[in-house]
């Protein structure tokens, strides 16, 4: 038994589920899109404030390595590292007191174009001419 127009019947359905198809992906594409470039972008930022860490910590490294009374000597040792920009020095009784800024601009090629991440942060270190170097202190950055 044959129903009437069984094939145009069968194309309409083939079709109609197509189109469906089709809507269904271009919705989810226009939800999922922002979603995965808003992700990329956050991981972006995260290697940035990683890569503003390791730098503080490459400048404290090179504070201690050559740890001088001399206020000028640390702050040429902190300046010559990328990215560091020496805020103040201070000497006081413990020793001479670097408070520095770490700034770290990053960019990426994606599937969504270029994307550019900044991130900057402040930090302390207090040289002494003691044998024990203190820690490396995360400061509030000065407007």
């Amino acid at each position: 038994m044959r129903y009437e127009g069984g094939h145009s019947t069968r194309l309409r359905r083939r079709l109609l589920t197509g189109a469906a198809v089709l809507l269904v992906a271009a919705v989810g594409a226009a939800v999922a899109l922002p979603l995965l470039r808003d992700r990329s972008q956050r991981r972006l930022e995260r290697r940035a404030d990683r890569e503003v860490t390791a730098t503080a910590q490459r400048t404290r490294a090179a504070l201690l390595a050559a740890p001088s009374a001399r206020e000028a000597a640390l702050r040429d040792a902190a300046a010559e590292l990328d990215g560091v920009e020496v805020l103040t020095v201070q000497a006081g009784d413990a020793g001479v007191r670097l408070v520095f800024r770490v700034r770290v601009a990053k960019t990426a090629a994606s599937v969504f174009g270029w994307q550019e991440a900044t991130a900057a942060a402040c930090f302390a270190q207090v040289v002494s001419r003691s044998a024990t170097p203190s820690a490396l202190e995360r400061l509030p950055c000065p407007a």
